[in-house]
């Protein structure tokens, strides 16, 4: 269900927004997928992004441990996120 948005969508979008698509996108993601994809926002911002997201129930983080005990933490859309995500869908849509 991933949405490639026009550049008219995303001038509307809060930055907070265009991390969810990112995450989105990439089905489920770590903070460093984040980065990585982000194009240009700093580790702080996404992780403060990514904790606005989580307060407002858009996306679920998990927390794992690797077999050498290094922990990480896997965000996913919520349905409410999702449903969020079906909204920006449809505005992309109308603006196209």
């Amino acid at each position: 269900m991933s949405l490639d948005i026009n550049e008219r969508t995303k001038s509307l979008l809060s930055t907070p927004l265009l991390v969810l698509l990112l995450i989105d996108k990439a089905g489920e993601a770590s903070i460093s997928d984040l980065i990585r994809t982000s194009k240009g926002m700093s580790a702080s911002t996404i992780t403060r992004y990514v904790k606005e997201l989580n307060d407002l129930g858009l996306i679920e983080i998990e927390t794992t441990r690797s077999s050498v005990g290094t922990e990480k933490k896997i965000i996913r859309i919520t349905q409410k996120g999702k449903e969020i995500i079906n909204n920006i869908k449809k505005l992309n849509e109308i603006l196209s």
